[in-house]
């Protein structure tokens, strides 16, 4: 009879036990294995190799084994455990590509998103032109609105040798390139990716798109063949564009109107001004605004080409009193008039259009002639009215504006006098808005005291805004180094019955404001009484740690971050809560670096590292802390320019990138990093900055200066609560060696 073995039955531990024990007989001869499939068959000797096998062949037969074992156990819907085999696929052959595969979408499936990117990249590491992986990884940080990563791995798809370039697929990635480009504002690219778009819609027989793709690709609002005549416009491909326009016409999908408007701008563009200003003018004619603004713009632009500059303002004047509801040309009218100085007029055009209905963008350029015209009470009211109807579109102007008045020192002083005649009035006509501009404005002309005066002007109008007036009063002391002061306001705030909810936050941040005035004790104090409210908060615990991490309190910070760490396991699941958890990993490795153990202090980012390899901040903190041991330089260096490229101004990482190419003995190159680096400084830990600055300019020579910049690190250094004595007596023995020289 045969005897035969099913592979399942293998995985039975029973099984392999019977398969296993010892035959009875008692001969020598029956105790030898028997591989015969029947009694008659010949003996079977069993195979050795005549060369074994290595121990690294073994783990990569055992590293196939597990991940066979993860897609048989996926089949069977078991994905925790599929993960596990396939996490032992990697521990014995991390270069295993098909392991790598098969755990990024069953990462994504289990939630564990962080872990799905770190497979993805190691995928594309081991094999670049894998084109789905690399799609997968564009989409991940795309929608994480990392784009520039995003666009790296789309751009390294599309050169991939195994994307046939006349295919849907292609022309499906230029797409999202496409649409990468135009986020990040690069005309030139995006018209190169829309291009090869369009030709594919145009040319789609010879690209393989099918009905459905074509009619899905034109259907979206980003592939019209007007959005694409658009682009292609602005990325200077004017030919395509008019012949993307001619296909919009021919779709139906694009307005009579927006035609004359953009053969407007194809005409200009080809050196038509003549022909351009005939179909703007039909456009304008129709009284239409589809364009909004563009197409105000758009004839200045073409008027200016002709000469004819001087008929601006005569045609805007033609076409406002014909079209008085439309607000867009009346502000862009009353904005020229501005520019012309016709200032008086200006403010009239305004007036007219905020009649009734007003908005923001309305009363700022209202305000802006106000500004200009010197007239303080009328002034405050445009900017209290603007403030009242703010939105997103509009912030960035009033923020301009609110920096133009604070810049006018006179105007300001008139400003303060009109905001308090008018609270002191019978009745005070001063509103809540107003007082709150007039603290902005003082707080942006760093005048402290004022500016904490029409704050407290605006708590009794504040009513359910008082949180925020409170934390705007207690900041301005703050920024000014008046912490007591910041205390007081919190402490005041929290004896206020309608913020008896936002009591653990006004705790937290009293227990900062006092940490940061010296006041540990009673910090500590304020942030227990916090924890009893809301207790085991992780924001509130990493601030009670943080306030023994910034007293020096080295021993009694470790644990508290290390709990906070140990209790979230969960944390890569919940933004906020990552957050926190990586900011106590980076307290928890600096204090290690203050104590002096660098090794501990490194092994923590090295973990941070391996999970997250594109983090600014980790590869500015390990790249620095290498490059101040000089070690691993060129890694170093590496690493720190990726946080720059990421963050450019940031003061901590151009002083790191400057440190290592002086570590590097390049201190020609190093010197306008470390320049920078002070320059962006926001104060903290200028001493170290001036000192690295004053060795690269002693190494080039420039002695005097060096000294100069050792000289300000000392005055720096001297004053910190915390005086680190080994940076002091550094730099004191550099000034006794070199001052005199």
């Amino acid at each position: 009879m045969r005897s035969w073995i099913r592979i399942g039955m293998l995985a039975s531990p029973a099984c392999l036990m019977v398969l296993l024990a010892p035959s009875p007989a008692s001969s020598a001869e029956s105790a030898k294995p028997d591989f015969r499939q029947q009694e008659a068959d010949a003996a079977v000797e069993p195979l050795v190799p005549k060369v074994p096998a290595t121990e690294e062949e073994r783990k990569k037969a055992d590293a196939l084994s597990w991940y066979m074992t993860g897609r048989l156990l996926e089949t069977r819907a078991d994905q925790r455990r599929a993960f596990q085999a396939y996490q032992k696929s990697l521990a014995l052959d991390p270069d295993l590509l098909d392991t790598y595969r098969a755990l990024v979408p069953l990462s994504f499936r289990l939630n564990l998103i962080e872990d799905a990117v770190r497979y993805a990249q190691r995928a594309v590491e081991l094999d670049p032109n894998d084109v789905e992986m690399l799609q997968q990884l564009a989409t991940h940080l795309a929608n994480k609105q990392e784009f520039p990563e995003a666009i790296k791995y789309l751009e390294q798809a599309a050169n991939s040798e195994r994307l046939e370039k006349k295919s849907p697929a292609y022309i499906l990635l230029m797409r999202s390139l496409g649409i990468l480009y135009s986020v990040l504002g690069d005309k030139e690219k995006a018209a190169d990716a829309y291009s090869a778009v369009f030709v594919g819609l145009r040319d789609h027989a010879e690209y393989g798109l099918d009905f459905r793709t074509r009619r899905a690709l034109l259907s979206d609002q980003q592939t019209t063949f007007e959005r694409i005549g658009e682009v292609l416009l602005d990325g200077g491909k004017v030919a395509l564009a008019g012949e993307a326009f001619d296909l919009a016409e021919k779709s139906g999908r694009v307005s009579e109107g927006n035609l004359y408007f953009h053969r407007a701008r194809v005409q200009l563009l080809s050196d038509k001004p003549d022909a351009a200003l005939e179909q703007l003018q039909t456009y304008l004619d129709g009284q239409r605004q589809s364009k909004g603004r563009a197409a105000y713009e758009l004839l200045a632009e073409i008027l200016k080409k002709l000469g004819r500059e001087s008929e601006l303002l005569d045609r805007l004047k033609t076409l406002a009193d014909k079209d008085a509801r439309n607000k867009l040309l009346q502000y862009f009218y009353a904005e020229k008039l501005a520019e012309a100085m016709n200032l008086e007029e200006a403010k009239a055009v305004y007036e007219r259009s905020l009649a009734g209905a007003g908005d923001a963008q309305g009363y700022l350029g209202l305000a802006s002639v106000l500004r200009q015209l010197k007239q303080p009470n009328e002034l405050i009211d445009a900017l209290g009215a603007a403030l009242s109807r703010v939105s997103p579109e509009s912030a960035q102007q009033q923020e301009a504006e609110l920096r133009a008045a604070a810049g006018d020192k006179s105007l300001l002083a008139s400003l303060f006098d009109a905001g308090r005649a008018q609270a002191t009035a019978e009745p005070s006509t001063l509103t809540f808005e107003e007082a709150y501009i007039l603290g902005k404005l003082a707080s942006e002309g760093e005048e402290v005291d004022v500016s904490a005066e029409f704050f407290r002007k605006a708590l009794p109008l504040a009513k359910e805004r008082k949180f925020l007036i409170y934390g705007e009063l207690a900041e301005i002391y703050q920024d000014a180094g008046r912490h007591a002061d910041a205390s007081a306001v919190y402490e005041e705030a929290l004896k206020e019955p309608s913020l008896a909810e936002r009591r653990p936050d006004l705790l937290m941040a009293l227990a900062q404001s006092r940490e940061m005035g010296g006041e540990t004790d009673a910090a500590i104090k304020a942030i227990e009484e916090a924890l009893k409210i809301v207790p085991g908060n992780p924001q509130l615990r990493f601030r009670e740690a943080w306030i023994y991490y910034h007293a020096h309190r080295w021993d009694e910070a470790i644990p508290k971050f290390e709990s906070i760490v140990a209790d979230h396991p969960e944390f890569r699941e919940n933004p906020l809560l990552k957050s926190v958890i990586r900011a106590c990993q980076y307290s928890i490795s600096n204090i290690y670096v203050q104590k002096g153990d660098m090794a501990r202090g490194e092994k923590i980012l090295e973990v941070i590292l391996a999970e997250e390899p594109n983090d600014p901040s980790v590869n500015n903190d390990l790249g620095y802390l290498y490059a101040d041991q000089g070690k691993n330089l060129e890694q170093a260096e590496s690493m720190i320019r990726k946080a720059v490229t990421a963050e450019p101004d940031n003061a901590a990482y151009l002083d790191s990138l400057g440190w290592v190419l002086f570590k590097q003995g390049k201190a020609a190159e190093a010197l306008p990093y470390l320049e920078k680096s002070i320059e962006k400084s926001t104060g903290a830990g200028d001493a170290t900055l001036q000192d690295h600055l004053g060795d690269c300019l002693l190494a080039l020579g420039r002695v005097q200066d060096a000294v100069a910049a050792w000289e300000k690190a000392l005055a720096d250094a001297r004053k910190q609560r915390f005086p680190d004595q080994k940076l002091i007596d550094s730099l004191e023995a550099k000034l006794k060696e070199h001052a005199k020289k």
